[in-house]
C-alpha cells in the first residue's frame, strides 16, 4: 500500500512541476489550410462564403485552397472586402 502511494504521489508531482503533458508544444493554429470557393467559368475572384452575392450567377462553384487560389490569379471579391 505504502508503494502504491508513492508512485501515485511521483506521478502526480512529475505532471505538475513541468514534466509528462504540460512540455508538449503548442499546436501551430496559422498552419491550418484555409479554403475558399471559386467560379471557374466566370472571372478570377475568390470568396469565403459560399453563398457570397458575387457567386449569385456561377452556375458551376469549386471548393479549392486559399493558396491555390492565389497561386491561380484568383483575387479576393469586392463583396468580401
Amino acid at each position: 500500500m505504502l508503494k502504491l502511494k508513492k508512485a501515485t504521489l511521483t506521478v502526480a508531482v512529475a505532471f505538475t512541476v513541468g514534466g509528462g503533458l504540460m512540455s508538449l508544444p503548442p499546436k501551430d493554429v496559422s498552419a491550418r489550410t484555409t479554403y475558399v470557393w471559386i467560379a471557374p467559368n466566370h472571372g478570377k475572384k475568390y470568396h469565403y462564403s459560399r453563398g457570397c452575392r458575387g457567386l449569385s450567377h456561377a452556375g458551376a462553384k469549386r471548393h479549392v485552397s486559399l493558396r491555390w487560389a492565389k497561386h491561380h490569379g484568383y483575387r479576393l471579391c469586392g463583396w468580401e472586402h
